[in-house]
């Protein structure tokens, strides 16, 4: 069986447009999040306000500056977004357009949503304005697999490509997916991860019914905590065959060693302790690393009430008395629940921090839970952990469970 190696790593969200800046704010406590007022053109008077992780600086305009404005200007903003986030992790791997490794790549990318802008944008010309025509171009937009095709057009990558979308472990699901393309022989190198840009009226009127949002700030395990807080941006993971990317000299960032993926076949929002346990447990047997051996946890960690407390039980029934030799993190605290491309950042961040030996603090922590007693990162650490694990809990009870290890 054929070693996946990680070459390279991109990403933009509410903590910065590029990797660099996000770890380097995410070591410094800075939180991305920031309350802001949600209004709709033509629904005067029904304003609402909640704590969100919006992108600060918009990274679109270097794209359009790179490559023209026509192929920019002709998607959704999560296209353009998967698109800032690839050119960076391209970059960060020395891989150059026409390169025909990249030429034969694979892409295997995610959303939860889609092209949600383009759509809260035509239904209010329809609806509120009463238009009839709408942009030609929206149903290309507004299509899941919107941001693979922008991303094959832009960097000429021809092998196989398609979207996944499974909730919030869409782009972990798509992380594992690639890893065993290579694994299998059928790629020698995978463009993976997801984005998502939904923060539109529309949609978090859809989570505030949910009653899923925190009014006040995203702490997960944290006694008190009252919700999640929805983000943007997207993570791209470079893959490749282990041997050919020692052989071309890249800098490896760690080895995607397992995955662990399972259903609950129970019900649409609560989780199930059991089956997410499963897929952990899956992980570790898939990456023959022993339960027992020490390891950096990152979390899903939305700061609800229900999925940390469902956590917090996963990690007590996978690890036991070991629990108390690993060290967890959990950084929605900082760059918010970034939906389709969560499960993507955080085992991005979760490799820089076995790489760099530094683990994030959790931000907005007020004090413990007695259910969610975990050894929590709660201020900005040093660590020594050869594997990390990132776990993905999403709606409709699917899990997916990520191991890295260093090489």
């Amino acid at each position: 069986m054929r070693r996946v190696a990680v070459t390279g790593l991109g990403s933009v969200s509410a903590l910065g447009e590029n990797t660099a800046t996000a770890w380097s704010n995410l070591m410094n406590g800075v939180c991305g999040i920031a309350e802001e007022t949600i209004s709709e053109p033509g629904l005067e008077g029904m304003d609402f306000s909640l704590p969100l992780a919006r992108i600060k600086d918009d990274p679109v305009p270097k794209l359009r500056e790179r490559f023209g404005p026509r192929q920019i200007n002709s998607v959704d903003p999560f296209a353009n977004l998967a698109a800032v986030a690839t050119a960076e992790a391209l970059a960060d791997a020395g891989i150059e357009i026409g390169n025909p490794a990249l030429r034969d790549a694979a892409i295997l990318y995610a959303t939860t949503s889609g092209g949600l802008v383009t759509l809260n944008q035509e239904y209010n010309q329809l609806f509120i304005k009463r238009r009839s025509s709408l942009h030609p171009l929206t149903v290309p937009r507004i299509m899941g697999s919107a941001g693979v095709s922008h991303i094959s057009i832009l960097f000429g990558i021809q092998g196989l490509a398609y979207a996944l979308s499974s909730a919030c472990a869409s782009s972990a699901h798509a992380v594992s997916e690639g890893m065993h393309l290579i694994r299998s022989g059928r790629a020698d190198m995978v463009i993976t991860g997801g984005s998502d840009a939904s923060l539109t009226y529309g949609s978090l009127r859809a989570w505030e019914s949910l009653q899923a949002l925190s009014p006040t700030a995203c702490r997960p395990f944290s006694a008190e905590r009252d919700g999640t807080a929805v983000g943007e941006g997207a993570a791209t993971l470079i893959l490749e065959d282990m041997e050919s990317a020692q052989k071309r000299g890249a800098r490896i960032y760690a080895e995607i060693a397992g995955s662990g993926a399972t259903s609950d076949a129970a019900h649409i929002t609560k989780p199930n302790a059991e089956r997410a346990a499963a897929a952990v447990k899956a992980a570790h047997r898939d990456a023959g690393l022993d339960v027992n051996e020490p390891i950096l946890l990152s979390a899903h960690g939305t700061g609800t009430i229900l999925n940390d407390r469902t956590e917090a039980e996963v990690f007590r029934n996978v690890y036991g008395d070991s629990l108390n030799h690993n060290r967890v993190i959990a950084t929605k605290s900082s760059h918010g629940h970034m939906l389709g491309a969560t499960g993507a950042m955080e085992f991005l961040l979760a490799i820089l921090a076995i790489y760099k030996k530094q683990a994030p603090a959790i931000l907005n922590y007020i004090r413990p839970d007695e259910e969610c007693r975990l050894p929590l990162v709660l201020k900005a650490e040093g660590i020594d952990f050869r594997a990390a694990m990132s776990t993905s809990f999403a709606f409709g009870g699917l899990n997916c469970a990520l191991v890295a290890k260093l090489v």
